[in-house]
């Protein structure tokens, strides 16, 4: 079965656990990891879907013994132990990485529809990431909306600077990448 059949069956099985209407295109999973080195210590993705993203962490030369995989839907966990042998695959929301995941990240990569989400599921995310991240590590996120992915309350209640990608076209729907920074 491919990425997309999978995809879609799984959106029309549960659909409120899948909120995109596509999986993330290349163009995107580039842009969101842009940030990665090979000489991370470790990276975690959460919300990582079919792998699209994950792809592209790995094509960064990233070892995938250091990358952590937080995903909600059992089937697209499954899909990503056999695609990426070797990376850690949770099946567990991201705010459980407080309780399993490493610390120290060098960045969190986030495929989680955070836009439409409550202030305080949106504060519960970033902050467990920030738990687990060092000082100034990127966050990053897509986003499909108009608006910051993160909410003004949730950004200022941690701290939060961004910068933002041009809208990138070849997506479906065009996306946006935020990296989000913690001040100092």
């Amino acid at each position: 079965m491919s990425d997309l059949s999978l995809f879609f069956g799984q959106f029309l099985r549960r659909p409120s656990e899948i909120r995109a209407i596509a999986p993330t295109g290349r163009a995107t999973a580039r842009e969101m990891a842009r940030l990665v080195t090979p000489d991370m210590q470790a990276v975690a993705e959460i919300g990582s879907g079919t792998g699209t993203i994950t792809e592209a962490i790995l094509n960064t030369g990233l070892p995938p013994e250091r990358l952590e995989l937080y995903e909600l839907n059992a089937a697209f966990c499954q899909r990503l132990r056999d695609r990426f042998p070797g990376t850690s695959v949770h099946n567990l929301p991201a705010q459980e990485m407080v309780n399993v995941g490493r610390k120290n990240l060098d960045a969190v990569i986030s495929g989680v529809p955070t836009l439409p989400m409550p202030d305080e599921l949106q504060a519960a995310i970033v902050g467990a990431a920030l738990q687990m991240m060092k000082p100034g590590a990127p966050f990053v996120q897509i986003t499909y909306g108009p608006v910051a992915p993160l909410s003004e309350a949730v950004r200022k209640q941690f701290g939060l600077t961004h910068t933002k990608s041009q809208r990138i076209w070849a997506n479906l729907p065009p996306a946006r990448v935020y990296v989000f920074r913690q001040q100092a």
